[in-house]
């Protein structure tokens, strides 16, 4: 599987952390087959991963918005002002 079609089959923040509550309250609950308990707990590390992934990319993104949006605000020197 390519990198591409592996994101594209990538569930949303949302939707990842949707299924990870569901797996999580079913185990809490006793509410799953014992015999595929191990492939949830996979499914959940999984899903877990995806969501610290996408929460570290977007505040990154976050940062550097936030970084361009500070310099953007500063005011210039120019020769003028540095020479009074």
């Amino acid at each position: 599987m390519t990198d591409k079609k592996k994101k594209g089959d990538e569930p949303t923040y949302a939707a990842a952390s949707h299924e990870l509550e569901r797996i999580l309250a079913d185990i809490e609950s006793g509410d799953f087959d014992l015999d595929l308990l191990s492939e949830r707990v996979e499914r959940a590390a999984a899903l877990l991963a995806i969501c610290r992934q996408k929460l570290a990319t977007t505040e990154a993104k976050v940062k550097q918005v936030a970084a361009d949006l500070a310099a953007a605000v500063e005011p210039q020197d120019t020769d003028d002002e540095a020479g009074s």
